[in-house]
Order: C-alpha cells, then sequence, then structure tokens
C-alpha cells in the first residue's frame, strides 16, 4: 500500500506541475518607454531596441529624422512600439501618412483587407488626431495606431496569422495599455 501510495503521490505531483506548466502565460506584460519620451507602453515581452535614421518628405524638401523602435514576439505575435521627433518644417499630418503608407505597403493591402476606426487616446493631440488601421488579410492579422504627444509621432502596432485565436482580445490589451500622463 505504501508504494502504491508513493506512485499515486508522483503522479499527483506530475499532474500538479503539468497544469502549473499550462497556465503560465505566455505574454508577460511590462511598462516601456523611451529615454526621451513621456508615453508608456505595457508590452508583453522584453523588447529589442534599434535606432536608425529616416527621411521623411516634405514637398520637395527631405527632413532627416530619428526613429526609435522598440520590438518583440510573443505568443506568434509581433509587438512594435517607435517614435519620430519631427523635424522643423514637417507638418505632422504629412509624418503620420507616410509613416502609414510605409507601414502598409509590404503587407501588399487591398482596400477591402483594411478598417480605419476611430481612436480616442486620452492625452494625445487632437489635431492631428489620433489613427487607429486594422488589417486582415487571407494569411496575416495587423492591427496599428498612430498619435501625436508634443513634437512626437508614436506609432503601436500588433502582427500575427491568421491562425492566431486570441489575437483581438491580446491586441486590445496592448492597446488600452498605452498611457499618456
Amino acid at each position: 500500500m505504501d508504494g502504491m501510495k508513493k506512485h499515486a503521490a508522483y503522479g499527483l505531483s506530475a499532474l500538479g506541475v503539468s497544469l502549473l506548466m499550462a497556465c503560465t502565460p505566455a505574454l508577460n506584460w511590462r511598462e516601456v518607454r523611451f529615454d526621451a519620451g513621456d508615453v508608456l507602453a505595457l508590452m508583453p515581452c522584453k523588447p529589442d531596441i534599434a535606432t536608425r535614421q529616416i527621411s521623411l518628405q516634405e514637398g520637395s524638401s527631405v527632413a532627416a529624422a530619428n526613429l526609435q523602435l522598440q520590438g518583440c514576439e510573443a505568443a506568434d505575435l509581433q509587438f512594435t512600439f517607435g517614435q519620430i521627433t519631427l523635424p522643423s518644417g514637417v507638418l505632422p499630418e504629412t509624418a503620420m501618412v507616410g509613416w502609414l503608407q510605409a507601414s502598409l505597403a509590404p503587407m501588399a493591402v487591398l482596400d477591402k483587407d483594411l478598417q480605419l476606426r476611430p481612436w480616442t487616446l486620452p492625452g494625445a493631440l487632437s489635431s492631428p488626431s489620433a489613427r487607429y488601421v486594422q488589417v486582415k488579410t487571407t494569411t496575416h492579422w495587423a492591427q496599428l495606431g498612430w498619435f501625436f504627444r508634443g513634437n512626437r509621432l508614436y506609432q503601436v502596432a500588433v502582427y500575427g496569422p491568421v491562425k492566431t485565436k486570441s489575437f483581438d482580445d491580446t491586441a486590445e490589451v496592448y492597446f488600452s495599455g498605452i498611457k499618456l500622463p
């Protein structure tokens, strides 16, 4: 009997460990921000950080801008949080539309795949207003948002394959975690 009790105890212990591991979240949410920014985002994984120079065009003139980007991958989804400080002479609306077009171009998005939704983000500038885009194609989903705070343009985005069942819920948590104190 004692041997059977030991086997039962080991079996229950193994079952308990298995259940605990199954309940371990794939998304480990944490607060992130840029060194020179006051926007706080909630990301589900530790992001990699990159900086690069980009060109912003305003009419016939081109201005160099510094793009800072944080990104990570968790639960088959990619999350990004980007920031550009607008150089003088570049209109905010032009920069936002340019970034939106540059983000959608690699996805070869058709009009039928694209849904623009209103996005109210307390603390963001009202002009130009924040923009939110949802993309659903036969192979992937994406939700992207752009907003201004001071002289900075921000983008948040989540990308994933169509098979991801919790995409909308995870994107909702990600977007609702943006704070503009």
